[in-house]
């Protein structure tokens, strides 16, 4: 899918309450601009591995305060440290956020203290450790590709906070 292509389906499909782009490398930063003037109800947004989308940041997605759950996983090293604060605390109806460490521009993610949690349920942590890759080598040797270890799984329930960590399957 493309910027084009995407403009196409929200024009089109006003009604989404849910919208996976899961995978979508032809979608760049300008596609935000897109989402965040069409897609301005409740709904669930995936944007994990979309290549490009982050390059300039996430900060236009704090417009669309209608979100419910948000999902950004690897998609470059552009994701603020304070944007799971911002996040929870701007999208008043958020209850989901799930983002990965190998995309936070600072190399991990502040916590919202839990009486501050407005909304928000779950928060999702994935951690990952570059791993080389021996048989996709190229000229100037093997590459590297991140590999998720663990998710921190954080829930807020009426009462408390609980932190899990789920070991991922190598």
């Amino acid at each position: 899918m493309t910027n084009d292509d995407l403009l196409t389906l929200t024009q089109n499909c006003m009604n989404l309450t849910e919208l996976s782009l899961v995978g979508c490398r032809f979608l760049n930063s300008e596609s935000k601009d897109t989402i965040q003037f069409h897609l301005t109800f409740r709904m669930e947004l995936d944007l994990s591995d979309c290549g490009k989308v982050t390059t300039k940041g996430v900060t236009s997605l704090m417009i669309c305060q209608a979100l419910e759950d948000i999902l950004l996983r690897q998609n470059g090293l552009r994701i603020d440290r304070n944007f799971i604060i911002r996040a929870t605390s701007r999208m008043t109806l958020l209850r989901k956020v799930a983002v990965d460490v190998c995309d936070a521009k600072d190399g991990d993610f502040d916590l919202p203290d839990f009486p501050d949690r407005n909304f928000s349920r779950i928060v999702k942590i994935a951690r990952c450790n570059l791993k080389r890759r021996t048989l996709d080598s190229t000229k100037s040797g093997p590459c590297t590709t991140p590999v998720h270890v663990e998710t921190l799984i954080l829930t807020w329930d009426s009462k408390k906070l609980s932190r899990t960590v789920v070991k991922e399957r190598l």
